[in-house]
């Protein structure tokens, strides 16, 4: 049966098969080195609530490991374990030292308060942070789908109280407010990452031939899928700055559609507002 994790590791051992690597190093490359999962309860709405979290860690070949926590209901092991892993590919392709990890809470965070999040978020961070499943110098969580900068604060305060001796506590996450000790940026870096990665595509006249398109992208419309973090701040800044006009939004509660263009911080209000 063909899920996340055995795709992303038949891509790997089709790519593998280029390589001189031996069979037994090619496994311990593939092979997630652990998945812990948690179980914790949080008192709500008068009653216990219990939840269920990941954090995977594929590879230590660098410490700390990097990877975001994300609140879906569909999160489960093999999918973190997938995720982790192509993060350790990916720091490893563009040579960034850091290992490969990924978490997930089984959560639709629209089922509950911001607070009852806050909650919820705060005894998750514990669960890890005792675990050394959140550390500065082994492993460093960041936003995903379905948190964010809020999410990352929570936890962070969460590692100085347990942690009060940790001269580098804040540096336990990235992805904080720029008021917290985060960066100013982060919060549209990812978007604008896929901006830059359009723009050098319309500078390729190789590929731009293989689909028979010129290389002005003023003349170009597009249609994102997402209006999240990522899907939003590509939007604004590839319409605005890039003058491609966005002529389509799908969204998980619906879709807009319109030749004339689109106002990506408009379409944001409208579909925060559904």
């Amino acid at each position: 049966m063909s899920n996340f994790l055995s795709d992303t590791t038949k891509f790997v051992n089709k790519a593998l098969k280029h390589s001189d690597i031996s069979p037994g190093l090619a496994n311990k490359i593939i092979t997630c080195n652990s998945t812990y999962t948690v179980r914790f309860g949080v008192r709500l709405r008068g009653e216990i609530k219990t939840f269920t979290g990941y954090r995977a860690v594929h590879s230590e070949h660098m410490e700390p490991v990097k990877g975001g926590i994300r609140y879906a209901l569909g999160v489960n092991a093999e999918e973190v374990e997938a995720l982790a892993a192509l993060m350790s590919y990916k720091n490893a392709i563009i040579n960034v030292p850091f290992g490969g990890s990924k978490g997930g809470l089984r959560i639709n965070p629209d089922d509950w308060s911001r607070k009852e999040i806050e909650k919820i978020t705060r005894r998750f961070a514990q669960e890890l942070i005792k675990r050394d499943l959140i550390s500065p110098s082994q492993n460093v969580p960041a936003p995903d789908i379905g948190t964010s900068s809020e999410e990352m604060a929570w936890i962070a305060d969460e590692y100085r109280k347990i942690k009060p001796t940790d001269i580098n506590a804040a540096a336990c996450v990235t992805g904080k407010p720029p008021t917290k000790n985060g960066l100013v940026g982060r919060e549209e870096a990812t978007g604008r990452g896929v901006q830059y990665i359009v723009r050098e595509f319309f500078k390729n006249e190789d590929l731009l031939k293989l689909i028979n398109f010129t290389n002005s992208m003023e003349d170009k419309t597009f249609i994102v899928q997402g209006l999240g973090n990522v899907g939003f701040n590509a939007a604004k800044f590839i319409s605005e700055e890039n003058k491609m006009k966005l002529i389509g939004i799908a969204e998980h509660n619906g879709g807009i559609y319109n030749i004339n263009g689109i106002n990506a911080e408009h379409a944001k209000k409208y579909f925060v507002n559904q």
